[in-house]
């Protein structure tokens, strides 16, 4: 066979397969292309009180995705995530990039522990900084921009740091919502330099600010069970009916509780051995009080913060992103 006839067969065979699948190929695509697209990052605190939180992001990272996934259009979501803690601690910023393989996200970001930190306020501001100009973010004004910032401490306030009023209006003049998630023990820094930060943050950046419920299962020395839940500084008990402590929690349905958080009931045994030893370094009185408190139904430590509603919260506001910017359903 020629050199010029076993060419043209080779042609004539590629022709055929590009034409047999071309089709398929632009009907992908089209799809990928009408489908509505979203960036979602997370800024978050790493630094030593937030394991917790960082889990649950590692561990619902996937979920999340694949429940916006159920829009109708179904977006195509790009998730990244900026890591920050404070200057002096092993890094201050950690970048890890836009993607839509989530298990990639996922397996990216599960080395990441919480350490560092102890004085306080940690570099909000780089780290608000990083994640709205180290992340690719797409220039597509269709796209819809969602950042959670997620952190239990206000800004470190250093000379010619980056400020986060300049930060959240640079955001928002780009297109990128800021939603900002206090977790429990912001509310205890002086309000210049926690919650009303995040408050102002996600009010400059038109986005919505949402406070961390807790979920701790009591039991006290009656034997009475109860489920408490922390949000706040506050305790709240689930409503007569309520199954989803979750749901109740972003939706605010939860009663106040009138009496401080109790410790579950692992928590009360582990107290029992400072009550005790508070007691006996006080005399008598101090370990008849610690005694009383144990045998009553009285609270001893505040709960663990290993069960929250991060999760519900992070789809909730994902959601509510999806309908309003993308016009997708649920």
């Amino acid at each position: 066979m020629s050199y010029r006839k076993s060419l043209s067969l080779i042609l004539a065979a590629v022709a055929v397969f590009t034409a047999s699948a071309s089709p398929q190929s632009a009907a992908i695509a089209k799809e990928a292309g009408e489908r509505p697209h979203m960036d979602l990052a997370f800024c978050i605190d790493t630094t030593g009180s937030m394991q917790n939180e960082i889990d649950m992001v590692k561990n619902k990272t996937k979920e999340l995705v694949a429940k916006l996934s159920t829009g109708k259009p179904a977006p195509i979501v790009r998730v990244g995530l900026v890591a920050y803690r404070d200057r002096g601690d092993e890094y201050v910023t950690k970048v890890f990039q836009f993607s839509d393989n989530i298990d990639q996200v996922v397996k990216d970001i599960s080395d990441l522990k919480a350490a560092g930190g102890g004085d306080g306020p940690e570099s909000v501001n780089e780290g608000l900084h990083v994640a709205l100009n180290s992340l690719a973010w797409s220039k597509d004004s269709h796209t819809a921009k969602l950042l959670f910032l997620i952190g239990d401490a206000g800004p470190h306030f250093y000379p010619n740091d980056y400020k986060w009023e300049d930060e959240s209006k640079s955001a928002i003049s780009r297109g990128i919502q800021i939603n900002t998630i206090a977790c429990s023990g912001l509310e205890q820094y002086a309000p210049a330099q926690g919650s009303d930060v995040f408050k102002q943050i996600a009010k400059l950046s038109d986005g919505k600010y949402d406070t961390l419920a807790y979920r701790t299962e009591i039991v006290y020395a009656s034997g009475k069970k109860s489920t408490l839940v922390t949000a706040g500084g506050a305790s709240y008990r689930l409503a007569a009916g309520e199954k989803d402590w979750k749901s109740a929690a972003v939706a605010g349905r939860l009663e106040r509780a009138s009496a401080p958080a109790p410790a579950t009931a692992t928590a009360m045994m582990g107290a029992k051995g400072a009550f005790l030893a508070r007691g006996r370094a006080a005399g008598g009185g101090g370990f008849g009080a610690a005694r009383a408190a144990l045998m009553s139904d009285a609270p001893a430590s505040a709960p663990a913060r290993s069960d929250s509603n991060l999760d519900e919260v992070l789809l909730d506001a994902a959601r509510a992103k999806a309908k309003t910017s993308l016009n997708v359903h649920y």
